[in-house]
């Protein structure tokens, strides 16, 4: 190797990733690949990156450090790419890690196929296994090369967007054509690089292994603070992306191919972001989009398009004239396998007389058939938010709802229920004229203004909340399975003083009840048991204890956690093989219940789950 002269120079923006930056040095420094370079840019970082960085290059010197003020990743990677020496340059970020044979594979895939990129897979991490199947499909690429130019690559290859780490690009080309990654977009800054070099690329080359390892949820990560989790805010910079991407592409819109391929990937790119916001927030997004689009030649196209795009820009153009009231409630609402109800659930809510709200439509494992109905009533009313996904446990869609809802109250309703008075919502909005009123819901046997205590043991379904006090009170839901919302709920109750009880329940459909949950889920359950009696002896809260009591005593769940826990062990292999030890944490939790349990005379002070729970316990030991 000639000095100053490596193959590869990787380039690493750093900013507050100490807690992860020796695993992503240690990674770079063991390449099987030496003829590297290592570019760490410390991008202002305040924790201790720089002192690991010092570290490291005392004792490697291809490590290279460039120290720069805090001015985001696309301008860290830019100081890079200045400085950079070596044939290719290649992204890997300061809280990753690679396999120790990457740039040597990279390297031997570039040098056979005289490629000016090459792709590589990776795997997400942690838990790899509930990553979103879609990071997972776009970092399984295919082994093909592309010997006549990258541009169809960018829309066929499933592994060319939106990650830059994978990337290895030959410097030359980056040169050349004075390319830089756009400064001034925060939020797909990736995607736009990869537009304008895939283009002018000769050859570029897919190889399935898998090499990078991509920390894709950390708590402090980018992608978790504020302006990222504002859907409207981050879809505006989707926009921005796209505006960057249009300009880089002026030459590229001069062919009809790429042309139709770019208007067909921005319009389904940016469909399913909009019908996720509010109409509020819609109608700027449309507004900006459109005319990006239109300016530079959308209709030219017009007859090539899909019935899809046609469709999904008729839709967003017509947000354009579209004036949008902010909305004063927002309905939360679960989509699932249940197109039988789903209609009338929605025309429900859209016929109320109060027009002022937002519904809030997450998926969990839909069927077209529910998703066609939503579809249809969405194309005809903006009050509709979409938000589709994998599934999740509700605790987690209920609380984007939380951060996310537009309105002043919010309620989490049952797609199986319709509402009966097309006042409901008019009748209960105008109870919260009174300062005093946290919540306005159904409670059998009660009416009117009357102390929280009242609902101890209501149902969270039943009511309207204001969102300002569960933000200002940082309420959230977590999973405990058949009991989140009475978790939530009772912690509701808990910062509230008076509540409006309204005479009638409005919700009316079809009860469900579980057949049967698994152990983990009974595990949660019981957990949320110990909770709720625990706060009912803190708070003096009587009614809660005698509900929560009365629950564990019941056919019901006595069958739901006594089966899930003892069907898990079927044969004495399984003795061997607890499963981190399901009956102990059952039976510590039932006897813990059992000791905060308002129980009488009657009950022998013992709860019937726990007594069921024992007798199957020594059933199955007898049977081993």
């Amino acid at each position: 190797m000639r000095e100053n002269k490596p193959v590869v120079s990787v380039l690493v923006p750093v900013y507050n990733v100490s807690k992860y930056l020796r695993q992503c040095l240690d990674s770079l420094v063991g390449q099987t690949l030496k003829e590297i370079e290592i570019v760490c840019v410390n991008d202002g970082s305040t924790d201790s990156s720089l002192q690991i960085l010092n570290e490291y290059a005392q004792s490697d010197k291809r490590i290279v450090i460039v120290n720069k003020p805090n001015g985001g990743l696309p301008s860290a990677r830019n100081a890079g790419l200045d400085v950079a020496k070596g044939k290719y340059v290649a992204f890997v970020d300061g809280d990753d890690y690679v396999d120790a044979d990457m740039f040597r594979r990279m390297y031997n895939a570039a040098r056979i196929n005289s490629a000016d990129i090459v792709v590589c897979g990776g795997h997400p991490f942690p838990n790899e296994d509930k990553a979103p199947v879609w990071l997972k499909d776009v970092l399984s690429p295919r082994d093909i090369v592309y010997k006549t130019g990258g541009a169809e690559a960018l829309f066929i290859e499933r592994g060319s967007k939106p990650f830059l780490w994978r990337d290895m690009i030959r410097k030359e080309l980056i040169d050349k054509n004075n390319f830089r990654l756009d400064e001034s977009i925060i939020v797909g800054e990736d995607q736009a690089f990869q537009f304008k070099v895939f283009p002018v690329a000769q050859n570029i080359t897919f190889i399935s292994d898998k090499l990078y390892y991509y920390r894709y949820s950390r708590p402090e990560s980018i992608m978790n603070e504020p302006q990222y989790k504002d859907y409207g805010a981050r879809i505006l910079k989707h926009v921005n992306m796209i505006d960057s991407i249009a300009a880089s592409w002026k030459h590229e819109l001069s062919g009809h191919d790429n042309a139709v391929r770019f208007f067909e990937w921005g319009i389904d790119f940016l469909y399913w972001d909009i019908i996720r916001v509010s109409a509020v927030d819609r109608v700027e997004i449309a507004r900006r989009f459109c005319k990006t689009l239109i300016d530079i030649g959308y209709y030219d196209y017009y007859k090539d398009y899909s019935w899809n795009t046609r469709n999904h820009f008729d839709y967003m153009y017509g947000l354009t004239t579209y004036k949008a009231d902010p909305p004063l409630v927002s309905i939360v609402a679960i989509m699932g396998r249940n197109s039988e109800y789903m209609a009338e659930f929605l025309d429900s809510v859209l016929s109320q007389s109060e027009k002022r709200l937002e519904v809030l439509l997450y998926e969990n494992v839909s069927d077209d058939a529910t998703k066609n109905i939503v579809r249809e009533r969405l194309n005809h009313d903006n009050r509709i938010c979409v938000r589709l996904g994998e599934w999740q446990p509700v605790s987690k869609k209920y609380n984007d709802a939380i951060q996310t809802a537009k309105g002043k109250y919010i309620c989490f309703l049952n797609t199986f229920d319709y509402i009966q008075d097309p006042d409901w919502l008019k009748k209960s909005i105008e109870c919260f004229n009174d300062p005093e009123i946290s919540l306005v819901g159904y409670r059998e046997g009660f009416s009117g203004k009357n102390y929280v205590e009242n609902c101890q043991n209501g149902y969270y379904r039943q009511f309207l909340y204001r969102i300002d006090k569960i933000r200002e009170n940082n309420i959230r839901f977590k999973d405990f399975a058949l009991l989140t919302g009475s978790v939530f709920f009772t912690k509701y109750c808990l910062v509230s003083d008076y509540a409006f009880f309204i005479s009638k329940f409005m919700m009316k459909g079809k009860t469900f009840k579980r057949q049967n949950i698994y152990a983990d889920e009974a595990k949660l359950i019981m957990r949320a048991f110990v909770w709720l009696l625990q706060t009912a002896k803190d708070n003096d809260l009587a009614l809660l204890a005698e509900r929560v009591t009365d629950l564990l005593n019941s056919e019901n769940y006595i069958r739901l956690i006594t089966d899930a826990t003892y069907g898990f062990y079927i044969d004495k292999s399984s003795v061997n093989n607890p499963r981190e030890d399901f009956h102990s944490e059952l039976f510590s939790s039932l006897v813990k219940a059992n000791s905060l349990a308002r129980l009488d005379k009657n009950d022998k002070s013992v709860l019937r789950t726990l007594a069921v729970f024992i007798s199957k316990r020594h059933k199955f030991l007898e049977k081993i």
